[in-house]
């Protein structure tokens, strides 16, 4: 828990840790900013298209460990928010625990319309082009393999319930555990 008296200093630290990754990256530290209790706003444009878990894996893999656990680990409401993003909106985005009931279902969907096959051909044919950032590689090869906008999120969600936060991830630890012997 971080005292009153240290929200600025504990700002202007997470200012310096997320500048260089999040180049517009602006930090607010209080009591109540957006919900009771502690906050912690961070606000970048580089969240616009992103997923909440998506935004905070992104966050604290750039805040050093000792730093997050001596000082964020605990009783903290964590807000990773585009400009001109309502707080109240990114609360009702969904979560990966959302389609966890869900997850066999999409899963077999992948399998169906062949997403390890289009993700991983794409990826072939374009080396270097798997985003550490997002899904954007991953998003190509389920719309192509005509899956509607929702079936898109949901099934994004269902990585992230995985471990994949990005077209990195997918293709180095979900394609291999989820879809080993399918031709992925």
């Amino acid at each position: 828990m971080i005292a009153p008296k240290d929200y600025a200093r504990i700002e202007s630290q997470l200012q310096r840790y997320l500048s260089a990754r999040f180049e517009d990256v602006t930090v607010r530290v209080g009591d109540g900013i957006h919900y009771p209790g502690t906050n912690v706003v961070i606000t970048s444009s580089r969240f616009a298209d992103w997923l909440p878990e998506q935004r905070f894996h992104h966050v604290v893999r750039e805040i050093p460990h000792a730093f997050y656990d001596r000082h964020l680990r605990d009783s903290i409401v964590w807000f990773e928010l585009a400009p001109g993003e309502a707080a109240q909106e990114y609360m009702r985005m969904p979560r990966s625990e959302d389609v966890a009931a869900e997850a066999k279902k999409l899963t077999e969907l992948l399998r169906r319309v062949k997403f390890p096959e289009r993700l991983t051909a794409a990826l072939r044919d374009a080396p270097g082009v798997a985003s550490p950032d997002d899904f954007l590689e991953t998003r190509k090869a389920m719309l192509a393999a005509g899956l509607d906008e929702a079936q898109v999120q949901k099934a994004c969600l269902m990585l992230i319930g995985r471990g994949a936060f990005c077209d990195a991830h997918v293709v180095a630890d979900v394609l291999p555990s989820l879809f080993a012997g399918r031709g992925a």
